[in-house]
């Protein structure tokens, strides 16, 4: 066990490497930049030439496609966090979720008729203004997570630290592949139905649903794991109900992205709401020994 656990350890710590996370960074970008642009022209074909009339749309959509790379990229962060903190983890499960939604105000705003005047019962107004206060409302959430998680303390042995680290390695390390799978897999099957839609001149379909619920289910099981095994190194009731209630958040936010607006941004206040006062508690209790 402890050779399989140096062993694949050593290769996460090599792809962890600063100039291989860089190198990755910038090849996104790169990607996100091209795919703007690309969408840009996409977009200036339809509008522009009848061939094309089923890219027809606002220019303001093409910024919905670089966010989206930014936003693989802050996913594909989530996973490398994992052997760091599991606390840490779910706060940056709270910057993913605040970034979806971000990305969300992005798909909506180009949804709009600028050239129409609006009023306080408009769906699409009313969309947007939830999207931009759930941002700020999570944004709120983080900061103040985060700055729990900087108070708080750790427990336990080095030794036993040091083993489940390497464990959370492995888990990092296997997420990693499951992520890569995972995105070519929902980008490819999202794209076979865009060209579907195109040939039946239907509408394509919302890449809202693509990939982040699935990965979010993922995630649920990942969070268990972590949490029974951290029950090897350090056992009570108050560490159970803190690791609970990160599951609970995760499942919560799981279940927003595939529920309508205002109810998944209300899923995803219930879940900050739960995590962060529950972390705040087990640490006033530690400052209280």
């Amino acid at each position: 066990m402890q050779g399989f656990l140096i062993k694949y350890s050593t290769i996460f710590d090599r792809l962890n490497a600063p100039g291989t996370i860089r190198r990755v960074e910038l090849l996104i970008l790169r990607i996100a930049l091209f795919a703007f642009l690309g969408h840009l022209l996409l977009i200036f074909l339809g509008n522009n030439f009848t061939y094309f009339k089923d890219f027809q749309h606002s220019y303001l959509k093409a910024i919905y496609t670089p966010f989206s790379f930014i936003l693989f990229y802050e996913v594909l962060l989530l996973v490398i966090i994992i052997p760091k903190s599991i606390s840490e983890f779910i706060g940056k499960q709270f910057e993913v979720i605040t970034l979806i939604t971000l990305r969300s105000f992005f798909h909506d705003m180009a949804e709009v008729d600028f050239s129409m005047s609006f009023s306080l019962t408009d769906i699409h107004f009313l969309g947007l203004v939830y999207d931009l206060m759930a941002a700020l409302v999570m944004l709120a959430g983080t900061m103040i997570y985060y700055k729990i998680y900087g108070n708080s303390h750790r427990t336990g042995s080095k030794e036993d630290f040091t083993e489940f680290i390497a464990i959370k390695k492995v888990v990092s390390l296997s997420m990693i592949l499951v992520l890569l799978v995972l995105s070519f897999s929902s980008f490819s099957f999202w794209a076979i139905d865009c060209i579907q839609a195109w040939k039946m001149h239907k509408d394509f379909p919302n890449p809202n649903t693509v990939f982040y619920s699935e990965f979010f289910t993922i995630m649920i099981f990942v969070d268990v794991f972590l949490l029974i095994v951290s029950f090897m190194y350090h056992f009570s009731f108050f560490l159970i109900f803190r690791n609970a209630s990160f599951i609970i958040t995760t499942v919560l936010l799981r279940m927003s992205l595939t529920s309508e607006k205002p109810m998944s941004y209300f899923l995803i206040f219930v879940g900050f709401s739960f995590s962060i006062i529950s972390f705040y508690l087990i640490n006033f209790r530690k400052r209280l020994e």
